[in-house]
């Protein structure tokens, strides 16, 4: 009986590990191109977390910028929410996703690349 209990406990502190990490969302598209790809993960609701991929990846590099509009708080004592715009300069590669990371965000709603350059 003994055992069937630490064995219990093991399960449960294993799947409670699994229950509190943090998701990528799904990979959607940009909204003004669809070859450009994003997906994001809200970290602890500090700051979201991204990664984008260019679907007509050549053997090169693809730079971008993108403007990233995302849920925000109005003030650090304030839970309203507004909605604020970040811009990052992305890079890609074949093998390699480009990363950024957005402070204070609680949620992406949209993203709008432009400047794309594939070399």
């Amino acid at each position: 009986m003994r055992h069937a209990l630490y064995a219990m406990g093991a399960i449960v502190f294993l799947l409670s590990g699994a229950l509190w990490a943090q998701q990528w969302r799904d990979w959607t598209g940009a909204s003004n191109n669809y070859t450009i790809l994003y997906r994001y993960r809200v970290l602890n609701g500090k700051a979201c977390d991204m990664e984008f991929k260019d679907e007509n990846q050549g053997d090169s590099y693809t730079t971008f910028d993108a403007a990233v509009d995302y849920q925000s708080s109005a003030s650090q004592y304030d839970n309203t929410r507004v909605l604020k715009t970040n811009n990052v300069h992305v890079v890609t590669a074949l093998n390699h996703n480009g990363v950024a990371q957005v402070p204070n965000c609680f949620g992406v709603s949209e993203v709008r690349v432009s400047f794309v350059q594939r070399r």
